[in-house]
């Protein structure tokens, strides 16, 4: 498993450091392998609120498509062996009020945690899916990395954390 993350960071690192050179100005989709497509599809509607996507029929019975925003996807896929608490995965998501965020979890029954950023002194709120997939939430635009180091950092920290 570590030395598909290790291939998989040196890959994303090639893009974030390519990224201008190839023109790369934002991501398709991302793929998350599941446990239960059911209870993921649930998830992802009622307490994301995420509109579904129609799937290509040919793989409908094992793929749930959701649209993000912007052309953007999270694309569903039936086939994860086992759920599990900490996948080193974190995704981010912008929003335009993180009180409206906030309160609308709390109207779904899913209590988000709040962290405050150490820079600027904004807040984050973070959520977990089914299969340990933490959705952050962060409020405004985007002034940090792209999506491709955001992914390296990630899967830079998942990989060196002492288990």
């Amino acid at each position: 498993m570590k030395q598909r993350l290790t291939v998989l960071l040196m890959f994303v690192s090639l893009l974030a450091v390519g990224q201008e050179r190839l023109g790369i100005q934002r991501y398709g989709h991302v793929v998350l392998p599941v446990k239960s497509l059911a209870t993921s599809i649930s998830f992802y509607n009622n307490v994301l609120g995420l509109k579904a996507v129609a799937v290509p029929s040919g793989i409908a019975s094992s793929q749930a498509w959701f649209d993000i925003g912007s052309g953007q996807q999270i694309r569903l896929v039936e086939g994860r062996p086992e759920a599990s608490r900490s996948t080193g995965m974190n995704i981010a998501l912008l929003v335009s009020s993180l009180r409206k965020t906030e309160q609308q979890l709390r109207q779904r029954g899913v209590t988000a945690t709040r962290q405050n950023l150490q820079t600027g002194g904004k807040s984050s709120l973070f959520v977990s899916d089914p299969d340990g997939y933490v959705f952050e939430f962060n409020e405004g635009k985007s002034e940090g990395p792209g999506f491709l180091q955001s992914a390296a950092k990630s899967i830079w920290r998942s990989m060196t954390e002492v288990e």
